[in-house]
């Protein structure tokens, strides 16, 4: 395959990704807050290092990612079983277990703190919750091009992340010291 007909084929799973956006516009009633927590806790973290993901927030972010499995499912069978995509049906499946994966964990401790927070971490859940979404409401086809492009795109958000993590520091140290208050905020 030529270099220019593999980088169609990414555009064009861009375009499917992004055509999932727009193909009903009252996902954005999901996604929207979904990304809402998901900026809240990447500033939250960014702005206090020395605090870490705790069991608590992991049991959250578990349950987060849980209601919107629950919700994508129940629109899969809104029209009965005759059209129900099990593809789509089975990837639910695989995120359901998962997320109860996370859960159980968050209460049993079963494996490493690192682990767990990496497992139940803001962007890996709100990122695998707005996929899920996309994927259920906005009717995003899963092709080999559009998983490439999915992974493409967590690698965006990581570097996304880390510059924005980088500010918060950078704005919260410039802050610390030049209130009057001792370095109190």
């Amino acid at each position: 395959m030529a270099f220019m007909d593999i980088l169609k084929s990414i555009g064009s799973g861009f375009g499917a990704i992004g055509g999932s956006l727009v193909n009903d516009l009252s996902i954005l009633w999901l996604l929207t807050p979904i990304l809402f927590f998901w900026i809240v806790l990447e500033v939250y973290f960014g702005k206090y290092q020395s605090e870490k993901l705790g069991w608590n927030t992991a049991l959250g972010n578990g349950m987060s990612i849980f209601w919107i499995l629950i919700i994508s499912l129940r629109e899969l069978f809104s029209e009965g079983l005759r059209n129900v995509s099990w593809s789509r049906f089975m990837g639910l499946v695989v995120l359901c277990m998962y997320t109860i994966l996370i859960i159980y964990n968050s209460f049993a401790h079963k494996f490493s703190e690192k682990v767990s927070f990496i497992m139940a971490s803001p962007t890996i859940t709100y990122y695998l919750s707005g996929v899920a979404i996309l994927w259920t409401f906005g009717g995003l086809i899963i092709s080999g091009w559009v998983i490439l492009d999915l992974f493409l795109l967590y690698g965006v958000v990581l570097i996304l992340e880390y510059y924005l993590k980088k500010y918060i520091q950078k704005e919260s140290g410039s802050m610390v010291g030049s209130s009057g208050l001792g370095g109190l905020n």
